[in-house]
């Protein structure tokens, strides 16, 4: 009897994609885990950035925006 060979697939491997941007690259380990990527890294081209994260507004901010613009619409007598 024959023994049919199955082809073994590998467990560490790389995908890259690449888009205007980006070229990201994410690493999967299948001794690690199989319901994912280990690690992805992000290289950005010529021309292109990270995003820039934007100060979020916190509550106290927020009440101060909302005096100065009552402020502004209250009628000066």
């Amino acid at each position: 009897m024959l023994k049919q060979v199955k082809p073994e697939k590998p467990l560490k491997f790389e995908r890259i994609y690449e888009d205007e941007e980006t070229i990201s690259v994410w690493k999967y380990d299948y001794n690690v885990t199989r319901s994912g990527p280990v690690s992805v890294d992000f290289k950005y081209k010529k021309g292109f950035g990270p995003p820039q994260e934007k100060k979020k507004k916190t509550l106290g901010d927020l009440a101060k925006e909302a005096q100065k613009e009552r402020k502004l619409k209250k009628p000066k007598p």
